[in-house]
């Protein structure tokens, strides 16, 4: 299997919270929330996506539900006694991932991250916009996230995106996924971005293509069999 990743903050005056995490057998986009000045917790939402990252790798021999819970689990307890964790805007992270083991590939979503796989006779695009759950400091909000397998034998490219760079495609319509796969697999993930980041450039009051933020933080990964 061939592994492509591609990155890049949204501004250049501020560090990514986006995270990429490609380990032996799971893949991972974890794109953090943007936190608000009072959210009860004297960590940045960096830390708590590197801390998440670094979890879900430890926790990748099960599966991705119980492998993010336990993530959640023990970046919670990393936290230490100073923060509000209860508290409705502490730290988060929208997650996507796949996982591959005994011969079937499978996915996780939670939040507005987007987990596409094309097998030999489908397309199937995950991503769930209509709920506020992310990743934060409880792991029953795993209980909300969107899953599901594919046997491997079937799968021939897969793709994970923050939604800064799922906007390519399902906001600025620059092409549709199946095409968007076959950009990365002719250039890689990270002509994706900068297709997507002329477009920003040209609309940069937002005024074709509203948007709270007029440039996002964006992060691929990419996968082919």
């Amino acid at each position: 299997m061939r592994t492509q990743m591609a990155t890049e903050a949204g501004r250049t005056t501020a560090p990514s919270e986006d995270r990429a995490l490609v380990g032996p057998n799971l893949l991972a986009v974890l794109d953090g929330v943007t936190a608000k000045p009072e959210n009860g917790c004297a960590h940045g939402v960096g830390w708590f996506a590197d801390q998440l990252a670094a979890e879900l790798l430890r926790s990748a021999h099960l599966g991705p539900a119980p492998a993010l819970a336990e993530a959640i689990k023990q970046t919670r307890e990393l936290h230490g006694g100073g923060c509000d964790l209860e508290h409705p805007d502490s730290p988060s992270a929208t997650v996507g991932l796949v996982q591959v083991k005994d011969d079937v590939l499978r996915y996780l979503v939670l939040g507005d991250a987007t987990v596409v796989v094309e097998t030999k006779g489908e397309l199937r695009v995950v991503s769930d916009t209509s709920t506020n759950r992310t990743a934060g400091a409880d792991p029953v909000d795993v209980d909300h996230a969107v899953t599901g397998e594919i046997p491997l034998g079937d799968v021939r490219r897969v793709a994970i995106l923050s939604d800064g760079a799922a906007r390519a495609v399902d906001l600025f319509n620059l092409f549709d996924w199946r095409q968007a796969l076959e950009l990365m697999a002719a250039n890689g993930p990270d002509d994706l971005i900068r297709r997507m980041r002329a477009v920003e450039k040209e609309d940069a009051k937002a005024v074709d293509w509203p948007r709270a933020k007029v440039s996002d933080d964006a992060t691929v990964v990419y996968l082919e069999r």
